[in-house]
């Protein structure tokens, strides 16, 4: 708990030039390495990890897992949508990916890694490995001029859902320096590299799959564990163990099967009844308790990043004045709506989820700030020429709990005379006609499970996310503070810099209003073995998931 005062104290504090000035030395890239799906080994410090270890018991090749979905993968590109990851990940290779535990390196298609210095970043890769067996790639090998290849197709696709700042404002160049060695170099010191090229959007895709079919949406050709069979767009995804894969005897699965449920009742009853091997539905304390109950089921806690929050248009009234955000921030009743939304099962989110805990600021000083108190809201509105309250027309991204979150939210605010008019819409109507272009009032969104903490702190940078500033929030300051976390590398100073960060941005009120987050949870079949969802959904390739015989 902070000491009395020390929110007043924190917002009259102002960031010299002289503190921005960048700290020296190059940490090591991650912590001591940890499992990629149920298999890892723990390293030296600094030294990425790799697959050593292997599963729970004796693993046992063959069977098909069947997975529930929610909703529509949309399409199967990883580079292009940024809802393909939960599936289409699992057929393309990456250089590495980053564990959602604690941000180590997770080797991949790289056998190794080496930073030079603050700028450069060179990888090496495996020798051998091939595209899949199928047309167009016919099981040619994977050189690094196809690293070179999806860099330049991520960052200049003009289709593609994903940030590309990266590579479009802070990258100095990439280049294959030979056959097997990659070379990336950043235009100034940007510690959240590793973590940006380490996520499911840098997939390795081969050129000729991509001249073929103009996309790898619907067909796809890879070098990742699974060779797509069909796709069955809103229905089903089909996957076939690819047999020439470089890590000898994985997958030990003869495939995957992902089912199209959208309704989650029935996404739920069809997991109950061994239809699927692997829940797909979204769980709460209630339905866990209920699962727990049923022999044969297993079910583990899981990380969940996802951020439910509150964005305001803050370059325009009323939301461009601080004490209308303030008020806001005041009127909702944060503890009411984890009590009522997830039975009390959730914790505090700042700008940063809680989930990502060596980042987020602890929960005794988010409750110690986050007060509800209506009346000295309703005094703050007065104060700003709104005596009567206001009508604030409230687009709501139409997903699993937000529409739920934004009816509870709604009668907070009607208490202190914010009267909101819920408009809810479809994921891509939302994305394209909403969010992107920043036509909105007030909107409730999901912050994307960003497993790195400089993302989410991207609302209050004024280039925003992925180069768009949904908001218009403008303001140095905070630019001052990301820059500064991004130019540290040595990992516990660059904790202490977001800590504060965080701090100063919560004083803004805006333009983001932080809720809370229930804790995560993941079921399955006591047959499905060699699963670690502690690494989260990113890094779940199903390479080292494995089935005893159904029951």
């Amino acid at each position: 708990m902070q000491s009395p005062g020390y929110w007043p104290r924190l917002q009259k504090t102002r960031i010299s030039r002289r503190a921005l000035i960048k700290g020296a030395g190059i940490a090591a890239a991650g912590a001591a390495g940890t499992a990629l799906v149920a298999c890892g080994g723990e390293g030296e410090e600094g030294v990425p990890a790799t697959r050593t270890a292997v599963p729970e018991g004796t693993p046992q090749p063959g069977g098909t897992m069947r997975i529930g979905l929610p909703s529509d993968p949309v399409g199967l590109d990883p580079q292009l949508s940024v809802t393909s990851y939960w599936v289409g990940s699992r057929i393309h290779g990456y250089l590495f990916m980053v564990s959602l535990k604690d941000q180590s390196m997770l080797m991949e298609l790289a056998e190794s890694f080496e930073q030079p210095d603050e700028t450069t970043y060179v990888w090496k890769v495996r020798p051998g490995i091939k595209f899949q067996n199928i047309d167009p790639t016919w099981g040619r090998e994977v050189t690094a001029e196809d690293v070179v290849y999806s860099m330049e197709r991520r960052r200049d696709e003009p289709t593609s859902q994903n940030d590309k700042q990266l590579l479009r404002e802070f990258t100095a160049g990439f280049e294959a320096t030979d056959k097997y060695t990659f070379r990336f170099r950043t235009n100034r010191p940007y510690s959240p590299t590793l973590d940006e090229v380490g996520n499911p959007s840098y997939a390795i895709v081969p050129r000729e799959a991509v001249e073929k079919w103009g996309n790898l949406h619907l067909n796809a050709a890879g070098c990742g564990g699974y060779i797509l069979k069909e796709f069955v767009k809103a229905e089903r995804v089909e996957m076939v163990r690819n047999p020439d894969f470089f890590m000898s005897g994985r997958p030990y699965l003869d495939g995957m099967e992902f089912l199209v449920i959208p309704d989650q009742s029935s996404l739920l009853e069809a997991f109950k009844t061994k239809r699927l091997d692997y829940n797909g539905a979204t769980l709460d304390k209630i339905k866990v308790d209920d699962l727990r109950g049923i022999e044969g089921i297993v079910v583990v806690e899981a990380p969940n990043f996802w951020n439910p929050t509150l964005l305001l248009k803050v370059d325009r009234p009323p939301f461009n004045d601080i004490r209308v955000r303030k008020a806001l921030d005041l009127a909702l009743d944060r503890q009411d709506l984890i009590d009522r939304m997830f039975f009390g099962d959730a914790k505090l989110n700042g700008p940063i989820v809680w989930s990502l805990e060596y980042y987020a600021l602890p929960q005794e000083e988010l409750r110690d700030f986050y007060k509800y108190d209506p009346q000295e809201a309703k005094q703050l509105l007065g104060a700003a020429g709104y005596e009567d309250g206001l009508d604030v027309e409230t687009t709501i991204e139409n997903v699993v709990y937000m529409s739920q979150i934004a009816t509870v939210v709604k009668e907070h605010f009607a208490r202190v005379g914010v009267r909101c008019n819920l408009k809810p819409q479809e994921l891509g109507v939302y994305l394209a006609q909403t969010l992107y272009p920043g036509n909105f009032e007030m909107t409730w969104f999901y912050n994307l499970p960003y497993v790195e903490p400089d993302r989410p702190l991207c609302q209050y940078f004024s280039k925003g996310q992925a180069g768009i500033t949904f908001s218009g929030y403008d303001n140095p300051k905070m630019d001052e503070w990301i820059w500064k976390e991004r130019s540290e590398f040595d990992r516990e100073k660059r904790r202490q810099i977001i800590f504060d960060a965080q701090r100063a941005m919560l004083l803004e009120h805006g333009p983001q209003i932080n809720t809370s987050t229930p804790r995560g949870y993941a079921a399955f079949w006591e047959w499905v073995k060699g699963v670690d969802v502690g690494i989260g959904a990113w890094g779940w390739l199903g390479l080292d998931t494995w089935m005893t015989k159904r029951t």
